[in-house]
């Protein structure tokens, strides 16, 4: 076979590798092959280019022999300078990067989009020129224009069936959607642009109450919502003509007109084009919780009224005793703003410091325990408020516990007017109490004080009666005892009438009080105990210090020493005479008056001034009980004071102690 007939069946052949295959890459392979094996070259590759720039090329293997690397980049510069325009280069020069023996290298251009790359080493006797090479270019060309054909059409084919399983995929996407959406507990509405609606899914069609078709068609805020809810939804749908999207809360009115409330998660609503067809609405039944919600918000504010009303202090506590609730009552009581109190220790704060211990005691044996004495029940302590007073309290303790954490809540209330008002009533029960007895004990007094001397009285007049008409011969003596003792009675009851008219003048503020500089030893020996020296009682009268001039009231002072040393006679028979003392000492003047008597039970001293009141010893010794009491406030009224010390069988001793200071004179105190 000579050569031109060869170099037709060589292009015969290539010519046939263009039609025989579908896919580039095969036919790619078959032409390389069939070159190679004709032209007895070693290498040769086909790559399409995926990228071209104002710098360089990425090109793709479409096939290769010997096989190489998938991708490569090459300088776009340096590709132009080796084609210099032509369709066509003949080179010893390697293109690609990783193709880089010594032989010589023709490249073609596929047209715009590939590259067809032949190398051929020089091992055998072969053409390799340009001369050799350009009755290829037609064959060449017809292979670009095939493999291109068959590239864009695999190309398209891939896309259509890229399409197509999109489609699938997509109806199958939308089944399930609906699927999701017509079983999902979130209810679905769909509405247009003028809030007319187009579909509801089954959790909506359970959350209004309607079917379907009572829906479809009809203006969603007219037929669910009231006016106020139906302008939320018109600021809603303004949003979503903006292609806005949000979440609102709403409240719905079902079929039967009952009231739920959900949250709408809305969104704009969009057709294939992308125009504004309506919005899509998910909705969230909240009615239970919103029921609940506005029940605790309800509580919350009763609480709420009740916490800042309330007559009691609230103070709540946690664990480590730190303050977290202050109520407004509790800042009057305690003095403390919530802002100075909050988050700081309690037991630190508001309680004394005698109860501090006992509190932590208590608090950490329920927290170990669960049990505390002291807890729900209503207690009366003590409290300190922020200025460091202590004062009464009622307290009642509840103990709290939420998620593991322990809590305690106190109600506190101030007690000091009604402890005040406590004891100031039990005062008034004593006092009255003391009255009743002191109108008992009077009455039993002034009846017996009144009917001995009396009877006596009585008695005597009868026997002189009887002297003066029964026996002719008078005896002298007997009358005078008959007289005597009817003026001794008449004295005691003259006596008794004047220390009754005392007491009421001492009760009405109206003794008459003069007092005047006075030497007081001399007034006593020369006045007071010079009369009872006249009537057989011989009082000595001692004096202790330097003595010095008091200002006393004469009428008084002398009836405060004769209720004291008649006493001291009265209550000491057969006993040494009385003493008196004046004992001036820096400040004041202590007159002690002294008896050898019967003394006074230790436990009746404080009662010994009482009006009435009579030591349980006196027997039936004469008296009335109001001397001491007069003595008593006749010693106050000069500012003095007066104590006692006493022994049952060794007798008494009186301290009447009178201050150097001028006494302001007045008619009466």
């Amino acid at each position: 076979m000579n050569q031109p007939i060869e170099l037709l069946s060589v292009l015969y052949e290539l010519s046939l590798t263009n039609l025989k295959h579908s896919k580039p890459e095969d036919t790619a392979k078959s032409f390389v092959n069939k070159f190679l094996s004709r032209r007895s070259l070693q290498a040769g590759s086909v790559w399409y280019v995926t990228e071209r720039n104002h710098e360089s090329l990425s090109l793709q293997k479409l096939f290769a022999l010997p096989d190489v690397a998938p991708q490569v980049t090459i300088n776009l510069a340096t590709f132009n300078t080796l084609f210099k325009g032509k369709p066509y280069a003949i080179s010893q020069q390697a293109l690609l990067p990783h193709i880089n023996e010594p032989g010589q290298y023709a490249y073609f251009k596929l047209n715009n989009f590939g590259l067809l790359v032949l190398y051929y080493n020089g091992s055998t006797n072969v053409d390799f020129s340009e001369a050799s090479l350009l009755p290829f270019l037609d064959v060449i060309q017809q292979f670009a224009v095939s493999l291109e054909s068959s590239f864009f059409k695999q190309k398209l084919q891939d896309e259509i069936a890229q399409r197509v399983a999109a489609e699938k995929s997509l109806k199958k996407n939308e089944e399930k959607y609906r699927r999701i959406i017509d079983n999902i507990e979130l209810g679905l509405l769909e509405v247009d642009n003028d809030e007319i609606i187009q579909h509801a899914n089954k959790s909506f069609i359970k959350l209004s109450g309607y079917s379907l078709n009572d829906l479809v068609g009809q203006k969603a805020s007219k037929l669910l919502l009231d006016p106020q809810a139906a302008k939320t939804m018109q600021q809603q749908n303004e949003r979503r003509k903006k292609g806005e999207s949000g979440s609102y809360e709403i409240k719905i009115k079902d079929k039967a007109g009952h009231e739920k409330w959900a949250i709408i998660s809305g969104a704009p609503n969009y057709d294939n084009e992308g125009n504004l067809i309506g919005s899509i609405g998910i909705h969230l039944d909240i009615s239970a919780q919103k029921h609940l919600e506005l029940e605790n918000e309800f509580k919350t504010n009763q609480l709420e009224k009740l916490f800042e009303k309330s007559l009691d202090g609230l103070i709540s506590i946690n664990s480590k005793g730190e303050i977290f609730e202050w109520s407004p009552q509790a800042e009057k009581i305690f003095g403390f703003t919530k802002k100075e109190i909050i988050g700081k220790n309690l037991t630190e704060t508001i309680v004394p410091h005698q109860h501090r211990e006992a509190h932590e005691v208590g608090m950490n044996h329920y927290l170990a325990t669960g049990h505390g004495p002291v807890l729900n029940n209503r207690i009366q302590i003590t409290g300190i408020n922020k200025q460091g007073r202590e004062f009464p309290i009622e307290l009642t303790i509840f103990p709290l516990e939420y998620k593991d954490e322990k809590y305690f809540t106190g109600f506190v209330r101030d007690i000091t007017k009604e402890q005040a008002a406590q004891e100031s009533m039990q005062q008034a029960l004593d006092k009255q109490k003391e009255l009743n007895s002191m109108k008992s004990q009077f009455i039993s007094m002034t009846s017996h004080e009144l009917r001995t001397p009396l009877t006596s009285i009585k008695s005597n007049t009868d026997l002189l009666s009887y002297h003066l008409e029964e026996i002719k011969q008078l005896d002298p003596a007997k009358l005078k005892r008959f007289v005597a003792r009817i003026d001794n009675n008449v004295d005691r009851l003259n006596q008794l009438i004047s220390n009754i008219l005392t007491i009421g003048k001492l009760d009405s503020g109206k003794v008459p009080f003069s007092p005047v500089l006075m030497d007081v030893h001399t007034f006593l020996t020369k006045k007071v105990l010079a009369d009872f020296a006249s009537r057989g009682s011989h009082i000595d009268c001692h004096v202790v210090g330097t003595a010095r001039k008091m200002e006393l009231d004469e009428k008084l002072f002398t009836q405060i020493i004769i209720n004291l040393i008649e006493n001291a006679i009265k209550y000491s028979p057969d006993a040494p005479p009385p003493q008196v003392t004046l004992h001036y000492m820096a400040t004041e003047l202590e007159v002690q008056v002294r008896d050898f008597g019967i003394g006074i039970p230790q436990e009746e001293l404080n009662k010994l001034f009482n009006t009435f009141y009579r030591a349980s010893n006196v027997d039936n010794i004469q008296g009335t009980g109001l001397g001491l009491s007069i003595v008593k406030q006749f010693v106050e009224i000069h500012k003095g004071k007066i104590k006692i010390e006493s022994a049952v069988g060794k007798g008494s001793t009186f301290y009447l102690i009178f201050p150097y200071t001028q006494i302001k004179h007045s008619n009466e105190l």
